[in-house]
């Protein structure tokens, strides 16, 4: 990895592990993921510092984002997971350049490595990395009223991290869509403004926790390691 880039908290193009929510309701030449030469074969491992919340105390339907759950730094999906694989083909698929790896500042004054990514289309891809070489987060975006924009956040689902179970992320993904454009209707109707922010239920499979978003125009789905308890 090339030496690191300063970049300042405000200056981020995202801050995935910062927070998460979301269940009732998958390349390019310049690919820079990195790709350490002695991984493990990816498994869960549970962080020793990160307190994972309840299931049962994180929200199934949609909410308004004031409501939304706060899950803390996201934690590395499974050692020896980087994600490089997934990140290429999505790239290829999308026809996203993805940049090469950053250290960015986060809020609580930590760096974490960062690798960004962007479409023509304006579908934008950050995976973030906790400990510089095993994929912690991952957060995919798109446009409301792109027709495609839902294909994309849909591939992302498609992680290749072992325990995910795709058919139920996908299926997930549908419902929390329909909750939160229904609840985001519903609040701007009664309030008149369309730049209301409401977040799906939330939805754990093997390692990651995953949760959609949407603010005004933009869906943001991220996906987060570290499973709940």
């Amino acid at each position: 990895m090339r030496a690191a880039i300063r970049v300042p908290a405000v200056l981020m193009t995202v801050v995935i592990g910062a927070a998460g929510a979301a269940s009732c309701s998958q390349n390019s030449s310049k690919t820079a993921a990195p790709d350490p030469s002695k991984a493990a074969a990816p498994h869960s491992e549970p962080s020793k510092t990160r307190t994972a919340p309840r299931a049962a105390d994180l929200p199934k339907h949609a909410v308004t984002g004031d409501k939304r759950p706060s899950f803390g730094a996201a934690d590395t999906m499974a050692t020896g997971y980087t994600g490089r694989d997934f990140l290429t083909g999505l790239a290829k698929d999308w026809k996203l350049e993805l940049d090469k790896p950053v250290e960015q500042e986060i809020p609580d004054g930590k760096e974490r490595t960062y690798v960004n990514g962007r479409g023509a289309n304006g579908v934008t891809v950050s995976a973030g990395y906790a400990d510089r070489k095993n994929m912690s987060s991952l957060l995919c975006r798109t446009s409301t009223d792109r027709s495609d924009g839902f294909g994309f956040l849909a591939a992302c689902t498609g992680l290749d991290v072992a325990g995910v179970g795709h058919g139920k992320a996908s299926s997930w993904l549908k419902q929390a869509k329909k909750e939160t454009d229904s609840l985001y209707g519903k609040k701007v109707a009664e309030t008149g403004n369309k730049k209301e922010y409401v977040v799906s239920g939330v939805f754990t499979s093997g390692p990651v926790t995953m949760v959609l978003h949407r603010a005004y125009d933009k869906y943001s789905l991220r996906i987060l390691g570290g499973a709940v308890t």
